[in-house]
């Protein structure tokens, strides 16, 4: 029986985890794992990268992010609301994406940013759409912070947790999360695990089981405990000193065990029951299979009536022709600037490129034509002899022997990846 890892870490969790998306991918491969799922503390910086590696290896990428929690709103940034818990959730479908990526924008509001990207749960709240799927449980996480507060009203604070989580994810996306891996060391996974198993049975909520990965195989250990120490601004000697001498360390758990890392589905299996292992299977069929990587997509242009945007362009380019190139050169120059309008013309249009350039040909238009000045052009843009024919620019790249390949090449554009060419602009007031 294999299972869907729902909990780990790459090196988007900046000075934690430790392995990149790429090395993951290679792991769950070895291991026959079918899906994994990718949280980082606090961010998503790593889910495109994370979804094209598994995508290779024909691993089936869950989108998700391990959210800082605090008890107050967040906009309340004093030392008493700075306690943070944890919250996995996971995007569903393309719209979870979406919604994720607003949660996470959120989260690092300057207002609600105070040394980590932050929630509360009634703001969370506030933004679920029935599209992502909670996942709490683990030590550290919201949920055991409310169990290991009061053990006397362990499993009473439990079910009304999960009642709420019930409210704002909706029944059938609340999952409660149990770890076993490292009960050797901490003592109180036994105590948690236990009583999370009580209040799935009390409340009918299904129990994952979950590996914390911050890196992917067991010999990885001492490579994460030595990035830790650059976290921590610390050496590795001094931390085994002061364990040595029984005196506390920050992220403890790590220097102690090495047990964080990507379990094999036969390890599971010795530190969980079948249901809690099948139950990762089921929230994995509960993620549909959703493309992050579609092309951009630009506004369209509206051409005047009997122009396509390729006639279009052309047709400015010719205008430009007659005001910007015949009055300035002289004859003898005319084939070098008709060569280079038909070259740089033909790679723009085999790119599908005339409509951006309208775009921006229009954007400046504006510009000008209500009373603001525009810079002349800076960067690789200038090298373009169309952008200078529009109006975009107003420096002839020829003349100032400016490489039109510096700004954008033939063949830059294929399927596997779009890639619009930067125009810099600079603006400002006119008489400002």
């Amino acid at each position: 029986m294999t299972y869907s890892v729902l909990h780990c870490h790459s090196h988007f969790s900046l000075l934690d985890g430790l392995n990149r998306p790429e090395q993951i991918a290679n792991r769950c491969s070895k291991l026959g794992i079918n899906s994994c799922a990718l949280t980082d503390h606090g961010n998503i910086a790593g889910s495109v990268q994370f979804y094209q590696k598994m995508r290779n290896k024909n691993i089936k990428p869950i989108l998700g992010c391990e959210l800082y929690i605090c008890e107050d709103d967040p906009s309340i940034q004093t030392k008493e609301n700075a306690s943070l818990s944890h919250f996995l959730v996971l995007a569903k479908n393309l719209q979870g994406w979406k919604t994720l990526i607003k949660i996470v924008s959120e989260s690092n509001r300057p207002d609600y940013f105070y040394h980590k990207p932050r929630l509360s749960l009634a703001k969370l709240a506030e933004i679920l759409d029935g599209n992502i799927i909670g996942i709490c449980g683990h030590l550290g996480s919201t949920l055991a912070d409310k169990i290991l507060c009061d053990e006397s009203k362990a499993i009473d604070n439990g079910l009304s947790f999960v009642d709420y989580m019930k409210t704002i994810f909706g029944n059938d996306n609340f999952f409660l999360e149990t770890q076993l891996f490292d009960q050797a060391y901490l003592k109180q996974q036994t105590y948690l695990t236990d009583t999370i198993r009580r209040i799935s049975q009390l409340s009918k909520t299904k129990a994952v089981c979950t590996p914390d990965a911050h890196y992917c195989e067991q010999d990885d250990a001492i490579d994460q405990r030595i990035l830790l120490c650059n976290n921590l601004k610390t050496t590795l000697s001094d931390i085994n000193t002061k364990m040595l001498h029984n005196q506390s360390v920050p992220m403890e758990c790590f220097f102690k065990s090495d047990k964080y890392y990507i379990l094999s589905p036969e390890e599971m299996k010795t530190l969980h029951n079948d249901e809690e292992i099948e139950n990762t299977l089921f929230v994995d069929s509960l993620i549909e299979n959703f493309d992050i990587l579609s092309p951009p997509k630009l506004p369209k242009f509206e051409c005047p009536e009997g122009f396509s945007p390729d006639e279009y362009l052309r047709e400015l380019c010719r205008k430009g022709w007659k005001n910007r190139i015949i009055p300035n050169i002289d004859k003898s120059q005319h084939d070098i600037y008709v060569d280079r309008i038909k070259y740089e013309l033909q790679v723009l249009q085999n790119a599908g490129l005339s409509s951006y350039f309208l775009i921006v040909q229009d954007i400046l238009r504006h510009v000008k034509n209500n009373n603001w000045l525009a810079g002349p052009g800076r960067g690789s843009a200038a090298g373009c002899l169309v952008s200078y024919l529009i109006g975009i620019t107003d420096i002839d790249p020829i003349k100032h022997e400016l490489l039109f390949e510096r700004f954008y090449s033939d063949g830059r554009n294929v399927k596997e990846h779009i890639s619009f060419p930067e125009f810099s602009i600079q603006t400002f007031k006119n008489g400002v």
